[in-house]
């Protein structure tokens, strides 16, 4: 539990974080057994820079997120935890190789280890 002071009073932060249930994003439980089915159970997160520049201090927020953070909020045990590394090339033509290595070298550095390296423009027709 999340404790902040508004006013001079102790407010529990974890109620202002909770979202509200939309019954159209309810899952029925034939698509959860499909899923499940489908990723044997792993949580999949996706860590997606545009290769056109070195990383700065947003990217390093994101891949704690996406790598560490969002699994142990849901609870994810460490082997069902799966994070893509996909360079969002949107744009192949406009991207630079020196950029691409210098993102997989600092993933590397700080110890990120991906699940999977993939290229968005892998699934352009």
């Amino acid at each position: 539990m999340s404790t902040i002071i508004e006013d001079n009073n102790a407010v529990n932060t974890s109620d202002k974080l909770q979202a509200r249930e939309l019954p159209s994003a309810v899952n029925s439980s034939e698509l959860i057994k499909q899923h499940l089915l489908i990723t044997n159970g792993k949580t999949r997160t996706r860590f997606p820079p545009e290769p056109n520049g070195y990383l700065h201090i947003g990217h390093a927020k994101s891949m704690n997120m996406n790598f560490e953070l969002a699994f142990d909020r849901l609870g994810v045990n460490k082997e069902n935890r799966q994070t893509y590394f996909r360079y969002d090339d949107t744009n192949p033509e406009a991207e630079s190789n020196e950029y691409i290595q210098s993102l997989r070298e600092d993933v590397d550095w700080l110890g990120w280890k991906p699940f999977a390296v993939t290229f968005t423009s892998d699934y352009f027709d």
